[in-house]
């Protein structure tokens, strides 16, 4: 049976996946192709003497990929509990950092999830979101997850990297 027989015409092409990943005192959502691999925290090489935002670096696939805490980012100063971090790295989009990729810590492994246009509906930005940085925010079901511009996080981490 071919996926056209399988749903409702059109229906399929409303349908995408994404992931929710859990930051401190938020939730992310990307498209599912932005998640390139779930690394343990313990990958992290702190970075000394940077903004709090900026976590370090991680090893991978042969690159150094940055790994930021968006929260912090966004000057959303919540506690960390680092028990049940995850260092989630992501396809961005290239423009600013040479790796083609960047990482962001997660408060526990990304959930995947299916999105329709109906399980998905615009909120309005919170009084806390920098919204040079955050596109838009959505409530997924029952939950709330902003969706970051990742161009402007690497051009964040681009201008870090240049002083």
């Amino acid at each position: 049976m071919s996926a056209e027989t399988a749903t409702p015409a059109g229906n399929a092409a409303e349908q995408i996946y994404a992931v929710l990943i859990a930051i401190v005192g938020d939730t992310l959502l990307l498209p599912n192709l932005a998640v390139a691999e779930v690394l343990g925290a313990d990958a992290l090489q702190r970075a000394e003497a940077a903004p709090d935002w900026f976590a370090g670096y991680v090893e991978w696939n042969g690159r150094s990929v940055p790994v930021i805490r968006f929260e912090r980012l966004k000057r959303h100063g919540a506690p960390i509990d680092p028990r049940r971090e995850r260092i989630v790295v992501l396809n961005s989009p290239g423009r600013f950092l040479p790796s083609g990729h960047l990482a962001v810590i997660a408060q526990a492994y990304p959930h995947l999830t299916m999105l329709t246009r109906v399980a998905l509906q615009p909120l309005p930005l919170r009084e806390d979101d920098r919204d040079e940085l955050v596109l838009a925010r959505a409530r997924v079901a029952s939950q709330e997850a902003l969706i970051p511009d990742l161009e402007r996080v690497e051009a964040e981490i681009a201008r870090l990297q240049a002083k």
